[in-house]
Order: structure tokens, then sequence, then C-alpha cells
């Protein structure tokens, strides 16, 4: 009695165990395949979309991100972040132009000990022999551990998520005019440093085919106390779409020499016109020299606001503004390099230091 007792508790416990392994596999599918990204930063294998992280994930990603550039302030922290992950490969496949953020991602993998591969010229690969970009990228992650993509498409980085396995990372590096999730980690880190609470920041530029713009909007969407001003043209406003998932207070205007006078950051960007067929016609001429930061506005400005660019610029932010201690966007650009360096470290469960 006793051993048919004993039997019957081992098969109810590995039924129990059974079923929970098959209800994590259908949450976890069922999320997945969803696109809606919730989980914690220190165990996620993909970077997306902004969307995903929650206020506490990018906190943790900001903390993460001081304590490396502190390690990394002289040689023995160096050589330290070398070995974290010199056991990893990384590929990255960069499909769209890109100097800042190829070289920063290259960096940051130099950083951790992770040797890399590119395929920044389609030309030299079999997709010139009729294989799909998909079956490219599968050949890819044999190699590679991680994948940093960027590309022309507003999706194709939602059909490789779909189609890679969990255990590869992948990492979106940009893409179309959708989404550019770690030059808004890098962007949300700065004006971090600068206090985050009760922010009046201001868009301005091309927001509507603007993805940095898209991106960053979403995550300051999760600070308190953030009002946004949306700045342009109604040509390049931005899309309804974020609009509509917006829950901080915003307004859309194109009065920028207003604006400029009441906002703590100011975040420029140019004409995104390598954009064709986007809902604007670029031949059309439009006005765009009143949303420009220069020597005849810039003292309009708080003494304490901050100015940032995801660059690379035109004539929005004239150089002799470069001089001025408000302009922070190369101290943004090298920023882009640790928060990096955080963000992977952090998608191989290594971020504690």
């Amino acid at each position: 009695m006793i051993c048919m007792i004993i039997k019957m508790i081992k098969i109810f416990l590995i039924l129990l165990i059974s079923m929970n392994i098959l209800v994590n596999i259908v949450v976890k599918s069922f999320i997945y395949k969803r696109r809606v990204f919730t989980i914690n930063i220190n165990s996620q294998t993909r970077c997306i979309n902004s969307n995903q992280y929650t206020l506490e994930n990018l906190l943790n990603l900001c903390d993460t991100t001081d304590k490396i550039k502190s390690i990394a302030s002289n040689s023995d922290g160096l050589k330290y972040l070398k070995t974290i992950l010199s056991h990893k490969r990384a590929m990255l496949y960069f499909k769209q132009s890109s100097t800042r953020t190829f070289l920063s991602f290259q960096n940051a993998c130099n950083i951790l000990g992770i040797s890399t591969s590119e395929i920044r010229d389609i030309s030299t690969s079999s997709e010139t022999k009729g294989e799909s970009e998909l079956d490219a990228i599968k050949t890819f992650s044999q190699y590679s551990d991680l994948i940093i993509m960027r590309h022309p498409s507003n999706n194709f980085i939602y059909e490789i998520s779909d189609n890679l396995p969990n255990d590869t990372r992948i990492i979106n590096a940009g893409s179309g005019t959708d989404q550019h999730p770690t030059q808004a980690l890098l962007d949300f880190y700065t004006i971090y440093k600068y206090g985050l609470e009760n922010k009046k920041i201001a868009f301005v530029g091309d927001l509507f085919r603007g993805r940095t713009v898209r991106s960053l909007s979403l995550l300051l969407n999760k600070v308190k106390g953030t009002k946004l001003y949306f700045v342009s043209p109604k040509q390049f406003q931005i899309k309804n779409d974020i609009l509509d998932k917006l829950n901080v207070d915003y307004e859309l205007t194109d009065d920028f020499d207003k604006i400029i006078q009441e906002v703590d950051v100011i975040y420029m960007t140019r004409l995104q016109d390598e954009y064709k067929n986007e809902g604007i016609n670029d031949n059309e001429i439009i006005d765009t020299s009143k949303y420009s930061i220069n020597s005849n506005n810039i003292n309009k400005m708080k003494d304490d606001a901050i100015i940032l660019h995801p660059l690379p610029r035109r004539n929005e932010i004239s150089v002799e503004v470069d001089k001025d201690k408000r302009a922070k966007y190369w101290q943004q650009c090298e920023n882009g390099m640790w928060v990096r360096v955080a963000l992977i470290m952090s998608m191989f469960g290594a971020s504690k230091l």
C-alpha cells in the first residue's frame, strides 16, 4: 500500500513538472509571437523594440553603464572587462550605411572580448547567388552567439526574431523608419545623467521618418512628470501610432522659437530623405531653416538645458554651437558605446559587476 502511494506521488510530481514546463513554453511562445517583450533585461535575448523595456530595466541598464565606465577608467579594469565574454562571437549585419552605430557596437564587442565578423556590403555574400536574407542570417547564427542587425525594412527584424532560436541574441541596430532601440537607450542614459523626472523634452525636425524619435518617445513615456513636444512642419510631424501609445503629456507644434525657451532637453534631428515613398514629397519646398539651433537663437535656451542629436547632422545645428556647454551630442555619441557594452552584458546575463 505504501509503495503504491509513493508510486502515485512520483507520477503526480512528474505530471506536475511536465505541466509546468508546458505552461512555461506556451506562455513564452504566446508573448514571443506577439512581440510583447516585457522580460527582465538581465535574461532577455532580444533587443527589438524600445517599448519592451520597463522603467526598472532602464534604470538598471543606466546603473550598469555607470559601473562599466568606472571599471574601464584604468588598464586593469579594461583587461577585466575583456575577459567577461571572450568566449562569445558576434555578427554585425549592416544593410544600411552607418558610422556611429556600427563602430560603437564593434568597439563594445571588443571591450568585452567578443570576436566579431561583419557584412556591410551584400555583394560579398551569397545573396548575390539568390540566397534569401533569412537563410543568410540563419547561416550567420551557426557561427555567432549575437547578431547585430541594421536593415532598411521596418519588419524584417521581427521575421528574424521569429525564426532564430531563443539562445541566439539579436539586437536591432535600426529598422527602417520604425525603431532604433539602442539609440534610444543611449539617449535615455544621456538624459538620465542630467536628471530624468519632470522634464520638458522637445523633438525637432523630421519626426515622420525619424526612428530615433519614435524609440526614445516610448522610453520617456515611462518617466514621471515628462512632457514631450513634437516640433516640426505639419508634413514631418510624428505618426499617430506613437502618439496613441503615449500616457505622458505631449504637444504638437511648429513654433520652435517659442518652445526653445521652455524646454529642458532639445533633441534635434536631420531630414531623413534617404527614405522615399514614405508619405512625404521630398520635391516639395518646405522651409526647414527655422528648425535649427545657431548663434541667433541659442541664447534663448535655458542655461541648464541640453542639446542632443543622434547624428549625423546637416545644418540643423551650427558648428559654432559645439562649443556651448549645453551641447551634449558628442558626449551622447560616446555614451552609445558604453550603453551597448552594458546591454550586451545584460543580454548574456553577465551584468553583475
